[in-house]
Formats: structure tokens, sequence, C-alpha cells
């Protein structure tokens, strides 16, 4: 496989310092969503590092390795409608946007890194005039439903040829993508050149400070190059001509937050929200390298858990099968080094069905297979959704199956729930 990923240099994309500390040093892992079919199986044999580092000066937690997007997104399958109440966030997200910017029917939205255009649903939903910026070939699927969407990178060239065509957005949404952005300072100035002067930028993130707080370490994957706290968030909207006026907490994820961002001196006031969440992160050490030091510390210690625990029941001649298929999947199952003990795995979006997991070549089924290999033990790599993923598949429990749960804490699930 020809080697096109790349190193960056060590400065911090924020604020520029040399002075950034890698905290917490993952297993190298392939791209985390490249599953593939059998023959193209060795184009996802290549591990890449997988580090976390952080700028002493800023607080800015970041990947300062980046993979060429061609790799990370060239054969991408994530569509939005399949994470569990996303579809319903998004049209209440609509809405509460609408509220908040006194925005009137029919103004120009534009989402950015639209997907499968749930998002550019909620907005038409809401009589909104709408446009999506999406560079992988999901972007198909909101064009098949008459949502027009760009196939393109969001960039300075796409922002003037929207203005030239539509007109300024009044607003513009980036949602789970922002992270993803390598030169994230260009990308917001494009945001800027395409904003109405009285529009409203939107970013909805996954918020690291609550993902901690369950365990939740496989939210690091090479696409996210970024992971935000409001207050360095802020210094690098700050720097680009914009300010955040509000933020909120939010469930997708494992925990997210919404910031509403204007240029700077808008007509809006900011409001306590802001300089609220930023004090929480102060006091909890979130711009601190030992924070990071110390989470690393504790996930291993559950590493140490859950391997004692799976080659066990290995030793024992149980058979084990993964359920879950995805980036975060990718990242737990490389970590604590698990491929080797489990038959296959299987998932509930058919887009996976009948491809292999990245690294290790574990081929993904539908959970039907679960009533025909009949497992023994069901590891729920996916263990965000573990409650829904538990009822849809509460027969393979009364056939006398159990789920072992790696997270926030190692749990088997049988006829009862026993801690480990």
């Amino acid at each position: 496989m020809k080697n096109i990923s790349k190193k960056i240099d060590r400065n911090c994309r924020v604020c520029c310092s040399e002075s950034v500390e890698e905290v917490f040093e993952l297993k190298p892992t392939p791209p985390g969503d490249l599953f593939l079919p059998k023959d193209k199986l060795h184009m996802s044999s290549d591990k890449y590092p997988l580090t976390l580092a952080i700028c002493r000066d800023c607080g800015y937690l970041h990947l300062p390795f980046v993979l060429d997007p061609e790799i990370s997104y060239g054969n991408y399958v994530y569509e939005t409608k399949i994470t569990v109440g996303l579809s319903k966030h998004y049209l209440e997200y609509a809405q509460e946007v609408i509220t908040f910017g006194g925005i009137t029917p029919a103004s120009f939205v534009v989402d950015l890194g639209s997907n499968d255009g749930t998002m550019l649903k909620a907005f038409q939903d809401c009589k909104m005039k709408v446009l999506g910026v999406e560079p992988s070939d999901i972007s198909e699927f909101a064009s098949q439903n008459k949502l027009e969407t760009i196939n393109d990178y969001f960039s300075n060239d796409v922002a003037d040829s929207i203005i030239e065509k539509y007109g300024n957005a009044l607003v513009v949404t980036a949602n789970y993508m922002y992270a993803n952005i390598d030169n994230v300072i260009e990308f917001t100035k494009s945001v800027k050149r395409l904003l109405d002067d009285e529009g409203l930028f939107v970013i909805q993130t996954g918020y690291h400070p609550d993902q901690m707080k369950i365990n939740m370490f496989d939210y690091i994957y090479h696409e996210h190059f970024s992971y935000f706290t409001v207050k360095v968030l802020r210094q690098l909207l700050l720097s680009c001509g914009l300010e955040i006026i509000h933020v909120t907490g939010h469930a997708p994820k494992g925990g997210s937050i919404r910031a509403i961002i204007q240029h700077i001196g808008g007509k809006r006031n900011v409001d306590e929200s802001v300089e609220f969440f930023i004090k929480k992160e102060e006091v909890a050490g979130f711009h601190d390298a030992k924070t990071y030091m110390r989470f690393a510390m504790d996930i291993n210690s559950f590493k140490d858990k859950l391997t004692d625990l799976i080659k066990k029941i290995h030793l024992d001649g149980h058979k084990i099968v993964g359920y879950g298929a995805s980036h975060s999947t990718t990242t737990l199952l490389h970590h604590f080094e698990l491929g080797g003990y489990l038959e296959f795995l299987v998932d509930d979006n058919p887009a996976k069905h009948g491809l292999y997991s990245p690294g290790y070549g574990l081929p993904v089924y539908s959970s039907a297979r679960l009533s025909e290999s009949k497992p023994e033990y069901v590891l729920i790599l996916g263990w965000q959704h573990q409650d829904s993923i538990i009822k849809r598949n509460n027969k393979f429990l009364e056939e006398g199956g159990k789920f072992i749960i790696p997270l926030p804490e190692l749990k088997v699930l049988g006829n009862s729930i026993k801690a480990v």
C-alpha cells in the first residue's frame, strides 16, 4: 500500500507554539473506518501512530500525526442516520438554532461535512433553503433525496463559488467534523468569508471533558485531529475574527458541545455560558498534560482487566464475537489488542456487512448471525449503545449467551449483571 500519510511539524495548530508534549500513546492502528472487501484487505494492513499531544501554552489537545484525507475518506461508509437518536437530535438542533438566531423562513443554510444530508433535511423541514458540502461519496445519498450537495472539500474557492451562486449564508453548521480538519485556521477563515454579516456559525463536536468521565478513549482515532475545550475553541475562533456567544452541552457521542458563533462585535451579546464552561475546564485541569497522562494510565488498567478476562474465556474454549464495526471499535480493538480472540464482528449498519475490519481482517455480519453461530460471548465494542444493542438482541441472552461490556466499567451480562 502506498504510504500517503504525513507527519506534520510539532507546532501547535492553534497558537503555533513549539511547546508540545505527548500525553497518551495508543497502539498504532489502521485508518479507523477502512472496512474493505476481502480482495482489498491488503489496503488496510498498514498501521500508523495514534498519539495524543497537548500544547503547554494554550492547552490544545491534538494528534500530531495526520493521515492524508484520501486514505481516511476514500472508502468512507459512515452514515449519520444510522447513529441511534441523531436524526431526532438534529431536528431539535435546527429548531433551537432558528429560535436562538431569529432566523426567518427561506434563509440560506450551509452544512459543512453534510454526510448523508440528515442535518440538511432537518433545516429543510424548518422551511430553510439548504446546501451541503461533503467530500465523500456519502453525499450521493443526500443528492438522491434532492438535498443539493457539493461533493468537495470546503475551502476558500468553494466558499467563493457558493457566494457567487447563492449569496452569503445566514447559518453555517459544522457537526462532528470540525475536529477532523487539519488546517483548521484556514478552514475557519473560509467559513468567516461565507458567513453573512449577521450570520451564525454553529459547531457541534465531541467534548472530551465529558467523554473522559465515562472512560471513553475510543473517540481517539486518525480522523479526529483536534480535541477541543471551549477555552481553546474560543482562542482559535478569535484568531479568525469570530467569537463564541453561546455554548450548550449535549448527549450524542458520549458528550458533545454546541457553540454558536458570530463575527466579532456582532449584534448578539456573549452570554455567561461561555465563561461557565471555561471555568469548569480550568478547575478540572483540562489544559494540563498531567490530566491526560492519568487518563492514559486508567485506560491501560482497564485494558489489563479486559484482556485477562478475554484470554481466560478463550483458553476455556468459548467462542467470542464482537458487536460493532466503526472508527471507535477499531481504536478499542487495536489498543486493547483483542482482534486475535474474536471469531467475527456483527453490526447493524448494512453497509458494513460483507466487509472486513481494518488490520485484523475480521468479517462483519448482520446481528442475525448470532442466532446462527451461537457464540457463548459477545463483546460489545460499541459499548456506548449497549442498551439498544442488548434490547435488540435479548433472544441471545434468553438462549444462554453472555454480553461483555468493556466500558465505562467491565461487566458480564447473562441472566444477571456481574462486575469484573
